[in-house]
Protein backbone atom coordinates (compact mmCIF):
# COMPACT_ATOMS: atom_id res chain seq x y z
CA UNK A 1 0.00 0.00 0.00
CA UNK A 2 1.22 3.46 -0.85
CA UNK A 3 2.85 5.19 2.16
CA UNK A 4 1.07 8.47 1.39
CA UNK A 5 -2.33 6.77 1.54
CA UNK A 6 -1.50 5.23 4.93
CA UNK A 7 -0.40 8.61 6.32
CA UNK A 8 -3.57 10.32 5.10
CA UNK A 9 -5.66 7.49 6.55
CA UNK A 10 -4.04 7.99 9.96
CA UNK A 11 -4.76 11.73 9.80
CA UNK A 12 -8.39 11.20 8.77
CA UNK A 13 -8.97 8.56 11.46
CA UNK A 14 -7.39 10.84 14.07
CA UNK A 15 -9.76 13.64 13.04
CA UNK A 16 -12.75 11.30 13.35
CA UNK A 17 -11.69 10.16 16.84
CA UNK A 18 -11.15 13.75 18.05
CA UNK A 19 -14.53 14.80 16.61
CA UNK A 20 -16.24 11.83 18.27
CA UNK A 21 -14.74 12.71 21.66
CA UNK A 22 -16.42 16.13 21.57
CA UNK A 23 -19.85 14.46 21.43
CA UNK A 24 -19.24 12.25 24.49
CA UNK A 25 -21.05 13.39 27.64
CA UNK A 26 -19.16 11.22 30.12
CA UNK A 27 -16.09 13.19 31.19
CA UNK A 28 -13.89 10.14 31.75
CA UNK A 29 -14.60 8.64 28.33
CA UNK A 30 -14.28 12.04 26.68
CA UNK A 31 -10.73 12.23 28.06
CA UNK A 32 -9.91 8.66 27.01
CA UNK A 33 -11.18 9.03 23.44
CA UNK A 34 -9.59 12.47 23.08
CA UNK A 35 -6.31 10.98 24.35
CA UNK A 36 -6.47 8.27 21.68
CA UNK A 37 -7.12 10.88 18.99
CA UNK A 38 -4.21 13.01 20.20
CA UNK A 39 -1.86 10.01 20.06
CA UNK A 40 -2.92 9.33 16.47
CA UNK A 41 -2.46 12.99 15.54
CA UNK A 42 1.01 13.00 17.12
CA UNK A 43 1.91 9.94 15.01
CA UNK A 44 0.48 11.72 11.97
CA UNK A 45 2.62 14.76 12.77
CA UNK A 46 5.72 12.57 12.87
CA UNK A 47 4.81 11.01 9.52
CA UNK A 48 4.40 14.37 7.78
CA UNK A 49 7.37 15.93 9.57
CA UNK A 50 5.33 18.69 11.24
CA UNK A 51 6.88 19.67 14.58
CA UNK A 52 3.98 22.02 15.59
CA UNK A 53 1.45 19.19 15.14
CA UNK A 54 3.59 16.85 17.23
CA UNK A 55 4.17 19.39 20.02
CA UNK A 56 0.50 20.45 20.19
CA UNK A 57 -0.73 16.88 20.46
CA UNK A 58 1.96 15.85 22.95
CA UNK A 59 0.70 18.71 25.12
CA UNK A 60 -2.90 17.52 24.68
CA UNK A 61 -1.84 13.97 25.59
CA UNK A 62 -0.24 15.26 28.78
CA UNK A 63 -3.34 17.27 29.74
CA UNK A 64 -5.64 14.29 29.20
CA UNK A 65 -3.41 11.95 31.21
CA UNK A 66 -3.19 14.51 34.03
CA UNK A 67 -6.96 14.83 34.33
CA UNK A 68 -7.53 11.08 34.03
CA UNK A 69 -5.14 10.57 36.95
CA UNK A 70 -7.00 13.23 38.95
CA UNK A 71 -10.32 11.55 38.20
CA UNK A 72 -8.96 8.24 39.46
CA UNK A 73 -7.29 9.66 42.58
CA UNK A 74 -10.22 11.85 43.58
CA UNK A 75 -13.00 9.50 42.51
CA UNK A 76 -13.78 7.64 45.71
CA UNK A 77 -12.96 10.45 48.12
CA UNK A 78 -15.18 12.88 46.24
CA UNK A 79 -18.47 11.02 46.78
CA UNK A 80 -21.05 12.16 49.26
CA UNK A 81 -24.81 12.13 49.72
CA UNK A 82 -27.26 14.95 50.38
CA UNK A 83 -30.74 14.05 51.63
CA UNK A 84 -33.47 16.51 50.67
CA UNK A 85 -37.18 17.08 51.24
CA UNK A 86 -39.10 16.68 47.97
CA UNK A 87 -42.03 18.70 49.26
CA UNK A 88 -39.95 21.69 50.36
CA UNK A 89 -36.75 21.94 48.31
CA UNK A 90 -37.22 24.01 45.15
CA UNK A 91 -33.97 22.72 43.65
CA UNK A 92 -35.49 19.26 43.24
CA UNK A 93 -38.39 20.73 41.25
CA UNK A 94 -35.91 22.61 39.05
CA UNK A 95 -33.73 19.49 38.59
CA UNK A 96 -36.71 17.33 37.57
CA UNK A 97 -37.94 20.02 35.18
CA UNK A 98 -34.52 20.67 33.61
CA UNK A 99 -33.80 16.97 32.99
CA UNK A 100 -37.45 16.02 32.42
CA UNK A 101 -37.12 14.85 28.81
CA UNK A 102 -34.03 12.76 29.53
CA UNK A 103 -35.60 11.25 32.66
CA UNK A 104 -38.62 10.28 30.58
CA UNK A 105 -36.37 8.26 28.24
CA UNK A 106 -35.42 5.89 31.05
CA UNK A 107 -38.49 6.22 33.29
CA UNK A 108 -41.47 6.72 30.90
CA UNK A 109 -44.11 6.37 33.62
CA UNK A 110 -42.37 8.69 36.07
CA UNK A 111 -44.47 11.71 37.03
CA UNK A 112 -42.26 14.51 38.48
CA UNK A 113 -45.11 16.42 40.10
CA UNK A 114 -43.98 16.64 43.76
CA UNK A 115 -47.54 17.00 45.00
CA UNK A 116 -49.50 14.39 43.05
CA UNK A 117 -46.96 12.46 40.96
CA UNK A 118 -44.67 9.49 41.48
CA UNK A 119 -42.54 11.32 44.03
CA UNK A 120 -45.44 12.44 46.25
CA UNK A 121 -44.68 11.31 49.79
CA UNK A 122 -41.35 9.77 48.78
CA UNK A 123 -37.84 10.41 50.06
CA UNK A 124 -34.84 11.38 47.99
CA UNK A 125 -31.14 12.13 47.99
CA UNK A 126 -28.55 13.55 45.62
CA UNK A 127 -25.29 11.73 44.96
CA UNK A 128 -22.52 14.36 45.01
CA UNK A 129 -19.19 14.27 43.21
CA UNK A 130 -16.87 17.13 44.15
CA UNK A 131 -20.01 18.71 45.71
CA UNK A 132 -21.80 18.59 42.32
CA UNK A 133 -25.23 16.89 42.42
CA UNK A 134 -24.84 14.34 39.62
CA UNK A 135 -27.53 11.77 40.44
CA UNK A 136 -30.94 11.83 42.06
CA UNK A 137 -32.36 8.78 43.84
CA UNK A 138 -36.03 8.81 44.84
CA UNK A 139 -37.35 5.97 46.99
CA UNK A 140 -40.42 5.03 48.98
CA UNK A 141 -40.69 2.76 52.00
CA UNK A 142 -43.33 0.10 51.45
CA UNK A 143 -43.60 -2.00 54.57
CA UNK A 144 -40.22 -3.64 55.13
CA UNK A 145 -39.12 -3.01 51.56
CA UNK A 146 -37.77 0.09 49.82
CA UNK A 147 -38.91 0.80 46.30
CA UNK A 148 -36.50 2.78 44.10
CA UNK A 149 -38.74 5.06 42.06
CA UNK A 150 -35.99 7.00 40.30
CA UNK A 151 -32.25 6.47 39.98
CA UNK A 152 -31.18 9.10 37.49
CA UNK A 153 -27.69 10.39 36.70
CA UNK A 154 -26.98 13.44 34.56
CA UNK A 155 -25.36 12.65 31.16
CA UNK A 156 -21.82 13.81 32.01
CA UNK A 157 -21.62 11.44 35.00
CA UNK A 158 -23.57 8.47 33.72
CA UNK A 159 -21.54 5.51 34.90
CA UNK A 160 -21.90 2.73 37.46
CA UNK A 161 -20.04 4.64 40.16
CA UNK A 162 -23.06 6.60 41.36
CA UNK A 163 -25.17 3.47 41.69
CA UNK A 164 -22.44 1.49 43.38
CA UNK A 165 -21.84 4.28 45.86
CA UNK A 166 -25.55 4.32 46.72
CA UNK A 167 -26.04 0.56 47.00
CA UNK A 168 -22.71 -0.12 48.72
CA UNK A 169 -22.78 2.80 51.16
CA UNK A 170 -25.77 5.15 51.19
CA UNK A 171 -28.38 2.38 51.41
CA UNK A 172 -27.19 1.47 54.94
CA UNK A 173 -28.03 5.01 56.05
CA UNK A 174 -31.67 4.54 55.10
CA UNK A 175 -32.21 0.86 55.96
CA UNK A 176 -30.61 -1.93 58.03
CA UNK A 177 -28.72 -4.83 56.40
CA UNK A 178 -31.10 -7.45 55.02
CA UNK A 179 -33.57 -4.92 53.64
CA UNK A 180 -35.10 -5.72 50.26
CA UNK A 181 -34.79 -3.00 47.62
CA UNK A 182 -37.07 -3.20 44.58
CA UNK A 183 -36.99 -1.38 41.26
CA UNK A 184 -38.78 -1.32 37.93
CA UNK A 185 -36.98 -1.31 34.59
CA UNK A 186 -38.89 0.30 31.71
CA UNK A 187 -35.90 0.83 29.43
CA UNK A 188 -33.35 -1.81 28.26
CA UNK A 189 -30.44 0.45 29.28
CA UNK A 190 -31.86 0.92 32.77
CA UNK A 191 -32.53 -2.83 33.09
CA UNK A 192 -28.90 -3.54 32.21
CA UNK A 193 -27.80 -0.96 34.79
CA UNK A 194 -29.91 -2.58 37.52
CA UNK A 195 -28.33 -5.97 36.83
CA UNK A 196 -24.83 -4.49 36.99
CA UNK A 197 -25.44 -2.91 40.42
CA UNK A 198 -26.67 -6.20 41.89
CA UNK A 199 -30.40 -6.47 41.17
CA UNK A 200 -32.02 -9.72 40.07
CA UNK A 201 -35.00 -9.83 37.74
CA UNK A 202 -38.09 -11.31 39.39
CA UNK A 203 -40.82 -10.90 36.79
CA UNK A 204 -42.69 -8.37 34.75
CA UNK A 205 -45.54 -5.91 35.09
CA UNK A 206 -47.05 -4.63 31.89
CA UNK A 207 -44.12 -3.68 29.70
CA UNK A 208 -41.73 -3.23 32.62
CA UNK A 209 -39.30 -5.66 34.25
CA UNK A 210 -39.33 -6.08 38.02
CA UNK A 211 -36.10 -6.30 40.04
CA UNK A 212 -35.10 -6.89 43.64
CA UNK A 213 -31.90 -6.88 45.70
CA UNK A 214 -31.25 -7.71 49.32
CA UNK A 215 -28.85 -5.19 50.78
Amino acid sequence: MDRGIVIEAVGIFASIVISASIAIHNIKWLRIVNLAGSVLFAVYGVFIGSLPVVILNLFTIGVNIYYLILLRLNGRAAYDVLFMDIAKDEYIRYFLLFYGDDINRFFPSFDPNPDTGTVAGAECCFILRQTLPVALVVFRREGEEINILLDYAIPAYRDLKNGRFFFESVCYRIAPPGTVFTAKGENPVHCAYLRKVGFEETGSEGGARLFRQVI
